[in-house]
């Protein structure tokens, strides 16, 4: 089921190596592509960027796909010679922020929708493709000046790296869901809570249509504001 947006919950997941959990929706996700996948590591610190694109481009060397970090492209040669871009995670407040600074973001969101630029993301990459990073679970290390709103591919929210309550937990900080509460006692969007190893497909009419796919392992909860959370399907299109 080839889609053109593909969002990951995590590139870690126990027992895995880095992005091998969701190898085959990658791979799935990637087909057809002609040219070297642009990488976004700006959720890491800069001195970081070339050793994260490195590390990525060791994964996609096992699938013969090349990789170029945006940061090494001239900016009139990102949107015309690549047709697929990843955005890694790392910490999405610093992610948002360095996009906002080089004004990509309004250019990835066209360029995406369309049809021109397949998009997947991971963690704060999911994060960023939503309607807004507010639900993010990193710390605001920087204040992005032009706001937080994502890039609205995926018109609702999502919640990477979920965690079930655990009623056991001697810890008595707030869960996950108490967050999400919160959330929605100041939103009415719908959140998707992406258990690592879960994935997210859609396509660009998302916003008309609501129908996505979550595939991979551990799923998905779904909180609406004033509805008990539920269980989300899973291998199988649905409406949200």
């Amino acid at each position: 089921m080839q889609t053109p947006i593909l969002l990951i919950s995590s590139s870690a997941v126990h027992g895995y190596g880095y992005l091998e959990c969701n190898r085959d929706a990658i791979q799935e996700f990637i087909a057809g592509i002609n040219t070297p996948l642009l990488f976004v590591p700006y959720a890491a610190d800069k001195n970081e960027w070339d050793g994260y694109t490195d590390k990525v481009r060791a994964f996609f060397k096992t699938l013969d796909v090349p990789i170029t970090g945006i940061h090494r492209v001239p900016e009139k040669k990102i949107f015309a010679d690549h047709e697929a871009i990843f955005v890694g995670g790392g910490n999405t407040f610093r992610l948002l922020n360095e996009l906002q600074e080089q004004g990509l973001m309004p250019q990835i969101r066209a360029s995406v929708m369309a049809g021109k630029m397949k998009y997947m993301g991971s963690s704060a990459g999911t994060n960023l493709a939503t309607r807004s990073i507010c639900t993010t679970n990193d710390m605001p290390i920087v204040y992005p000046k032009g706001g937080f709103e994502g890039l609205n591919l995926f018109t609702y929210q999502i919640n990477p790296h979920y965690l079930d309550p655990e009623p056991e937990n001697k810890h008595k900080g707030e869960t996950r869901d108490q967050r999400l509460a919160e959330f929605h006692q100041m939103n009415d969007t719908p959140v998707v809570g992406l258990r690592e190893g879960a994935y997210i497909s859609i396509n660009t009419d998302f916003a008309s249509t609501r129908e996505l796919y979550i595939g991979g392992i551990n799923g998905a909860k779904i909180f609406e504001q004033g509805k008990v959370p539920y269980e989300a399907p899973r291998n199988e299109k649905f409406k949200l």
